[in-house]
């Protein structure tokens, strides 16, 4: 009897749904997407109503000859790609190579359980034409905005420059936030509050009627001071109120992102990357189990069989009163009710009993997931909150004191932000209380943070930016295209960076806006609804764009044509170098030797100096060509010679003064290129001082290589390289002996810092945490290897990329 077939994305995922199905079906994998426009070209008709020429990826050729060939052979087949956009538009791209339209149906599941998938085969679905249209949009006007402006940018910045419609945005909100910061002024505040008699602390609320938070001017404070000193205050006013607060919900892809990005310092990318293995399905005491619901959500709803199984666990391990009775539902409409929140498939998987099944990351990311889910469906804590409101004269202060009726959800868990509870005070209204102590602070104002991964996903999706597939894509490209670096784990934009920014907010006004930008993914939201045509939406956004692109090509013929000058000479002394622009960016020559040129990446040119004809940069190209050379510091070589910090393609390195014949070169220590980037190492006589910091990190690592000894492989000593994972040891042999293994973490000063780190963090997670006390005796006895194979895993992927 012939079977029926499955196709999915990943060899994971069909290995876990094949065990669920049984003997009766055949699942196999597609490798992701299968067919799509072309690398090298458009690949879009757009006189003939934007017609994609869609094609084989290359080196899926033989994946979908087989799955053809496979599904000729079976029964009935079942497209089940992921439940997004995207999943369907493979989907789609698989139906359409195939050709077996009376037996090809596409089902879809939230998560990969028994029961889900069943269901799912017990009810399939036709193809759905609207989310293929919906993700068909937006990858045609992805494409079209990078192949029709990015050619343009290489002609007025460099090759390396490119364009992308959301990606822009959100380059734009970082250098906008940091031109922010450039141009903040710190400004002197105080903040007042009072200490009365009977120990209780008010803040300062108003000034003759006037709400106040900081007092910017000191006149008022030295008057305020001298007419509240020791003075009384009379209770006006004493309210109490029943209120309470819920937990927070479970995860969406955006939330789930930046807790991962703030609790475990984890990446966007790196927080999909290892959620898709969870959700895939992982081998729990020989079973392959799916441990959570599918992660590109931004459905914060749970399904009534999540609830009852939530419901069920907490009553039995805290008691009926601890069940939060919700009924959630999607906060925007155009969510398809079919998505949930990202959650636990099952909530007796607990993290802590199936941890040596699990990587660290995989493990940890569990919990954080686990927890929140678990803390989302706990009933709400419970409090009465005290207003007290006290007078004197023009003075009014106000505090609150919050007292714990039912503590609800704070039983397992409590936010940074958690509210500071207490008991009542007796008091009575018309009571005054002599000012025991009158507290003056004061502070200067704070330019506001850059963005962190967190941050920035989280201003994306307030603003209407990007979906939950594509926030992970976003931070990724910012960063390989270099328009970005990561300075403590915050986005600094590039001199690279700025110059895309700049050039197209000055000429592609709709591209760079934020409004415009969000309209545009709600009208593609549309299109999935069946309330727009795709068709028609590329027309009307083409239509607009050709109009910068000819204007945009003018100027850049304008610009070719004009002559201009720079404060410069030629090494003759007669004439001046002027600007010109090529393959590689900006750069000076001399007119009459075409030889002679200076390049001027990673100079600001004022457009008001090009707009006049003349560039004033002599100090920039200076410092420039200074930079060359190398900034001096006080760290020697073992032959006395001096190392120079220079900048290459890769980053600042030091290099010995003598190279030509030493030939001695560094790397130099991550936190040592931190603060240089952050400005923090100090200078003396123009020598940078490094010594004390890079001896100190040479020193530790001479130990960790000391304690380690001799491979045991081949006699030879260790040396420490730094992988995809961090530091580890490695053979001097190789490539004869490829011997590797970790660094005990205690070993070095940094590993502790990062233990402790760790043990911060983990307090501070959703996980502070539930402690169920089960015996984890069984499935220690059953994977007690599996720690072993995962280290083993580890040590062959750093030896592969090594």
């Amino acid at each position: 009897m012939a079977k029926k077939l499955v196709i999915v994305e990943s060899p994971s995922k069909a290995k876990t749904i094949e065990k669920i199905l049984g003997k009766g079906y055949e699942v196999t994998a597609s490798y992701g997407h299968v067919i799509d426009l072309p690398k090298t070209k458009i690949g879009i008709d757009v006189e003939n109503n934007f017609e994609p020429k869609y094609q084989v990826i290359k080196g899926k050729g033989e994946v979908l000859k087989k799955l053809k060939e496979k599904s000729k052979k079976a029964s009935t087949v079942y497209l089940a790609s992921d439940q997004d956009r995207e999943g369907e538009a493979i989907a789609w791209h698989i139906s359409n190579y195939i050709k077996q339209p009376e037996k090809t149906k596409r089902i879809e599941f939230n998560e990969i359980t028994k029961t889900a998938v069943n269901n799912a085969i017990k009810n399939p679905r036709d193809i759905n034409k609207n989310l293929v249209n919906a993700q068909q949009a937006r990858r045609l006007l992805d494409r079209i905005v990078g192949y029709k402006i990015s050619p343009l940018l290489w002609k007025t910045i460099n090759k390396n420059a490119s364009a992308g419609r959301v990606q822009s945005v959100a380059l734009k909100l970082i250098c906008d936030l940091e031109d922010e910061i450039k141009g903040f002024v710190p400004q002197k505040y105080w903040e007042v509050n009072v200490l009365l008699e009977n120990g209780i602390s008010l803040n300062l609320l108003e000034i003759s009627g006037e709400k106040v938070d900081k007092i910017f001017d000191e006149k008022v404070v030295k008057k305020l001071e001298k007419e509240l000193n020791e003075k009384f205050l009379t209770l006006e006013s004493i309210e109490i109120k029943k209120k309470t607060q819920r937990p927070p919900l479970v995860f969406k892809t955006s939330t789930l992102q930046q807790l991962a990005s703030s609790y475990l310092g984890y990446g966007a990318t790196k927080t999909m990357r290892i959620a898709q293995q969870l959700y895939e399905g992982l081998s729990i005491n020989g079973e392959n189990r799916g441990l959570i619901t599918y992660m590109r959500t931004d459905s914060t709803r749970v399904s009534m069989d999540a609830l009852n199984m939530a419901k069920e666990y907490i009553t039995k391990k805290f008691g009926k009163e601890y069940v939060g009775y919700y009924v959630t539902k999607n906060s925007k409409s155009n969510v398809q009710d079919a998505h949930e929140g990202i959650r636990p498939s099952d909530i007796n998987l607990d993290p802590e009993e199936i941890k040596d099944f699990l990587s660290n990351d995989q493990y940890k990311l569990y919990k954080l997931i686990w927890n929140r889910f678990l803390v989302s469906q706990f009933a709400a804590m419970k409090y009465e909150q005290m207003q007290i409101n006290a007078v004197n004269g023009d003075y009014k202060f106000r505090g609150t004191i919050n007292k714990v009726i039912f503590d609800g959800y704070y039983k397992i868990f409590k936010e940074e932000d958690e509210i500071k509870t207490a008991d009542f005070p007796d008091l009575k209204e018309g009571d005054s209380y002599l000012i025991e102590k009158l507290n003056i602070e004061e502070g200067i104002t704070k330019p506001p943070t850059r963005y962190s991964e967190a941050t920035l996903v989280k201003k994306l999706e307030s603003e209407g930016i990007g979906r939950p597939s594509t926030y992970a894509s976003i931070v990724e490209t910012l960063k390989t295209r270099e328009y970005v670096e990561i300075i403590e784990k915050r986005f600094h934009p590039t001199f690279l960076g700025y110059e895309v920014k700049n050039e197209l907010e000055k000429n592609f006004e709709d591209i760079m806006n934020v409004k415009f930008t969000a309209i545009m993914e709600e009208d593609l939201d549309k299109i999935e609804e069946g309330d727009v045509q795709w068709v028609e939406l590329l027309k009307k956004f083409y239509n607009s764009l050709e109009i910068h692109l000819e204007q945009y090509e003018k100027e850049i013929e304008r610009l070719k044509e004009r002559r201009i000058e720079s404060d410069i000479p030629c090494s003759g002394g007669k004439e001046l170098m002027v600007l010109k622009t090529g393959r590689f960016g900006k750069y000076l020559v001399c007119e009459s030797n075409p030889e002679e040129k200076i390049t001027l990446k990673g100079i600001a040119i004022n457009p008001e100096e090009i707009e006049a004809g003349k560039i004033f940069i002599k100090a920039e190209v200076e410092k420039l060509q200074a930079d060359k050379k190398g900034l001096l510091t006080d760290f020697f070589t073992e032959e006395n010679k001096r190392y120079l910090l220079k900048k290459g393609r890769f980053g600042e390195y030091l290099e010995s003064e003598d190279y030509e014949n030493d030939q001695k070169r560094m790397s130099l220590p991550l936190s040592v290129k931190q603060k240089y980037k952050k400005g923090t190492l100090s200078e003396k006589n123009g020598i940078l001082e490094i010594n004390e910091e890079i001896t100190g990190i040479l020193n530790e690592e001479r130990k960790i290589i000391e304690e380690a000894g001799t491979c045991e492989k081949c006699g030879r000593s260790f040396e420490i390289k730094i992988g995809r994972f961090g530091k580890f040891l490695a053979c001097t042999g190789y490539p004869d002996c490829k011997n590797i293994k970790a660094i005990p973490k205690s070993k070095t000063a940094s590993s502790k810092r990062k233990i402790t780190k760790k043990t911060v963090t983990e307090k501070k997670t959703v996980a502070k945490s539930v402690r169920v006390k089960k015996s984890k005796k069984e499935a220690v006895e059953k994977k007690s290897s599996a720690k072993k194979t995962i280290k083993k895993k580890t040590i062959k992927k750093e030896t592969s990329e090594k």
